[in-house]
């Protein structure tokens, strides 16, 4: 642990020196308090000081205030050291701001208990730290849980519910279309097929909303990420325009992961479309294919705790990038930034459905200069690695 000697005399800044260096610590020396204040503005300043009260320039009492004026989350533990006893000094030095008080001259083991006592106190203190953040996190998780649960159910009533309504207009549409065949009136045909059509397009809106909502149980199985990836881009074609670049790196020997082709095609397909129109079709998109290790990252959509080994399909475009504010409810399902007819607001809540119905996450980094980069991570399979001939 750095320590902080502040003395002004050669000889007991020296002799200080070596004794706390003795007990494991790293001494970071000022012959003056304006010295020490200079220090204690850098930002890996120490945190255990020694401050001996008599000093050039800035005394110890003055550079405590000066500290604890600027006192932050995890203040420093300050310790003053003076040939002052009487009891008027040490409250003054105390109310100054310091934690503890040594008077010269002083026994070597009796500074080493005051700094390990000062060491332990700063411990608590990061502990009691880490705890509040900790208590901030979870409740924020919990938060996120709950708010896309109620979304969820929400989303899974109105899908069952429409999916009643739906039914009935496509089978009474059928009806009607041979009707007006057997009668031969096509102008008839022609505008049941589009009724028909358009209830198709609703039909896939719904099994977007119950793939969030998590009612939709397809269920995953082990498969190779890499042919159905080739798949996916092969499709890719007819939506994107000349003008957008698409590139591809993929490891080979890679573990098989939970999911099924379908949900594959749906992640891709939904996350280069939404690529393509940030970068107004023009621009860039890298594909990526890899294995991961992840240690306490915070998933995305759900803000749970990422750990372990996944498969990581990553699509990067060269875009203008998502604000923060609007980072925070991309994965709501009707929520877009598009302009009205031109999305759902459907196709990142099913990329978010899909993924955690497999027991995978998301991570999303955007800023305007570099675009926006979709990080999924897909559970391992138990199954063995696949191998791929070179040739």
């Amino acid at each position: 642990m750095k320590l902080l000697i502040a003395e002004d005399d050669l000889t007991s800044r020296s002799i200080l020196s070596a004794v706390t260096s003795k007990c494991g610590y790293q001494p970071v020396l000022a012959e003056d308090g304006e010295i020490a204040w200079n220090i204690m503005q850098q930002e890996s300043h120490p945190r255990l000081l020694l401050l001996d009260w008599e000093m050039p320039k800035l005394d110890g009492a003055e550079l405590c205030q000066r500290i604890r004026q600027q006192e932050s989350e995890n203040p420093p533990y300050i310790i003053l050291l003076t040939t002052r006893n009487e009891s008027s000094d040490i409250v003054a030095g105390l109310e100054a701001g310091a934690n503890d008080y040594i008077v010269k001259p002083f026994d070597n083991t009796e500074l080493q208990a005051r700094l390990r006592v000062g060491e332990r106190m700063l411990s608590l203190q990061t502990e009691r730290l880490e705890a509040v953040e900790n208590k901030v996190a979870l409740q924020r998780q919990l938060q996120q849980a709950q708010k896309m649960e109620a979304i969820g159910q929400l989303t899974g009533g109105i899908a069952h519910d429409f999916n009643n309504i739906l039914a009935s207009i496509m089978g009474y549409t059928e009806l009607l279309k041979d009707k007006a065949i057997i009668v031969g009136d096509s102008k008839m045909q022609y505008y049941l097929e589009q009724i028909y059509i358009s209830s198709e397009r609703a039909r896939d809106l719904v099994a977007k909303m119950l793939a969030f909502s998590r009612e939709s149980k397809t269920g995953g199985q082990a498969l190779s990420l890499l042919p159905v990836l080739e798949d996916s881009l092969t499709m890719l074609g007819s939506i994107m325009t000349p003008s957008i670049e698409l590139h591809t790196d993929f490891e080979v020997d890679l573990p098989m992961v939970l999911s099924n082709p379908l949900q594959i095609h749906q992640l891709v397909m939904n996350l280069c479309i939404n690529a393509r129109d940030a970068m107004h079709d023009n621009g860039r998109i890298d594909i990526g294919l890899k294995l991961v290790q992840l240690n306490g990252e915070l998933c995305d959509s759900c803000h749970d705790q990422i750990d372990g080994e996944y498969v990581e399909l990553s699509v990067k475009d060269t875009g203008t990038g998502i604000e923060s504010q609007i980072l925070e409810r991309i994965f709501e399902p009707f929520f877009t930034t598009k302009s009205l007819g031109k999305s759902t607001g459907m196709g990142l809540s099913l990329v978010h459905g899909i993924l955690h119905e497999l027991g995978g996450h998301i991570l999303v980094e955007s800023s305007p200069d570099t675009g926006t980069l979709f990080r999924l991570l897909f559970v391992i399979s138990e199954q063995p690695l696949e191998t791929h001939d070179s040739q």
